[in-house]
């Protein structure tokens, strides 16, 4: 275990993380972090965006639609830039 760290709780409630524990975690700012106690415990969890929806439209568009739509995508930007 690394040496322990303070923090402290703003007039909001605001907590700042020390930044050697932030680069550590990989936290950015805009992060979601899921918070919840256990036995008296304070615990912060990142919260993995792109776990959370992975496979979550599967089966609403096919692959082949995908790359259908970002070519034409790729025509119409082509298109704008000659004008």
């Amino acid at each position: 275990m690394k040496r322990l760290k303070k923090a402290r709780i703003g007039s909001r409630g605001t907590i700042v993380i020390p930044k050697e524990i932030r680069d550590e975690c990989n936290l950015r700012e805009g992060d979601i972090l899921r918070i919840f106690t256990r036995e008296g415990k304070i615990i912060l969890v990142k919260d993995d965006v792109w776990e959370n929806i992975h496979g979550c439209a599967k089966g609403l568009v096919t692959a082949d639609e995908v790359e259908r739509e970002l070519d034409e995508d790729d025509i119409a930007w082509e298109r704008r830039l000659r004008k």
